[in-house]
């Protein structure tokens, strides 16, 4: 990937992981350049394959592109940050993420989103007041 196309994709997200909305500045790994359909799958470098995401988010998703709805427990694609809009799939309860379809709820399962630590590390930047980050 050329630093043109990354640093493209990294002003779109404007700092933040498009998955949890985590801010990079507030992250102890710099956060990585995710094939939101991985290469794996023949998903390519390309502006409308490619998403700001931080280092848990990344490493859980690895190469899945569906997930089991925990409700519903049928198989579902993960949400998309470029076809997809945030809001449509998800809502902060505090500092709890709420899957509010399928997909979303699927994409929090999968990456693990809601895991304690990362629960933890959102109520103490809800407590400061600086997380989340208005849209």
């Amino acid at each position: 990937m050329n630093e043109g196309l990354a640093k493209f994709v990294r002003e779109r997200a404007r700092g933040q992981c498009e998955y949890c909305r985590l801010p990079e500045k507030w992250s102890s790994i710099p956060f990585e350049i995710d094939h939101i359909i991985a290469r794996k799958h023949n998903g390519p470098t390309t502006e409308d394959n490619l998403a700001l995401s931080c280092f848990y988010c990344n490493s859980a998703k690895g190469t899945n592109i569906a997930g089991i709805d925990p409700e519903s427990g049928i198989i579902v694609r993960l949400f998309h940050p470029r076809r997809d809009r945030w809001e449509v799939h998800f809502a902060w309860n505090r500092a709890f993420l709420r899957g509010l379809t399928s997909e979303g709820r699927a994409t929090l399962a999968v990456l693990e989103i809601n895991d304690a630590a990362s629960v933890g590390l959102r109520e103490l930047l809800m407590s400061a007041g600086i997380f989340p980050i208005s849209s």
